[in-house]
């Protein structure tokens, strides 16, 4: 069984193949190309050095966000329309979820992905009983505000995701945090599948990018 695992959620492209539960390839490309330019020729190249066809490929993953409005799109577009021409499974997965897959610890985990203007996309995860739960839903707070809330929790945590431009407030509050941990987003999209793959759907139409928030022509249609 092979799964096909995109991700586009942010600056760097993402492909990966998993076969029966075992990554045997992935590419991560960050560059001032787009999404559009990088991803399918990546994908084709990934296939053919792995001497898989797309007919080969058995499930399509996809990170279906929260993230940047334009790269979610291009990613769910292209699972979507690989998953429909060759008649294939597909499943959406969290990219906060995929971040915090990495991350192997009993404190509770807290994947950031940037959202700009001192906001971030958070979730809160924590392995139990070897499986990875979510705690909380995922949302868009400011990064100060997330801070006050934990402190009223008194608990542990680690961040990991984004956490470049907030590090000095997060060593000030004597959490940790672990970087680069958005560049495997991919492969732990695979293996998510690969445990989800029951719920895998040819409704292709229903899976849709879960972008939290409304995007900004939205906001100013409202106004």
């Amino acid at each position: 069984m092979n799964i096909l695992g995109i991700d586009t959620s942010g600056m760097i492209s993402s492909c990966c193949v998993m076969e029966n539960g075992k990554i045997i390839g992935e590419f991560n490309v960050n560059q001032k190309r787009t999404h559009s330019e990088t991803l399918v020729p990546m994908i084709e190249e990934l296939l053919n050095k792995l001497g898989l066809s797309p007919e080969e490929v058995d499930y399509y993953a996809v990170g279906k966000g929260p993230g940047s409005f334009t790269g979610l799109r291009i990613g769910m577009t292209v699972a979507k329309t690989l998953a429909m021409v060759f008649d294939k499974n597909i499943i959406g997965v969290s990219t906060l979820e995929a971040i915090a897959k990495g991350t192997f610890t009993e404190k509770k985990i807290i994947p950031l992905i940037d959202a700009r203007g001192g906001r971030v996309y958070y979730g809160v995860y924590q392995w139990i009983d070897k499986d990875l739960r979510q705690l909380e839903k995922e949302d868009l707070i400011y990064f100060e505000d997330l801070l006050i809330d934990l402190d009223k929790k008194n608990e542990e945590y680690i961040f990991v995701g984004d956490v470049d431009s907030f590090k000095e407030e997060i060593f000030e509050k004597g959490y940790r945090y672990i970087e680069n941990m958005s560049t495997n987003i991919a492969s732990n999209i695979c293996k998510i599948a690969y445990d989800k793959r029951d719920i895998a759907t040819k409704d292709y139409l229903d899976l849709k990018p879960e972008y939290i928030r409304k995007s900004q022509a939205q906001r100013d249609l409202e106004k």
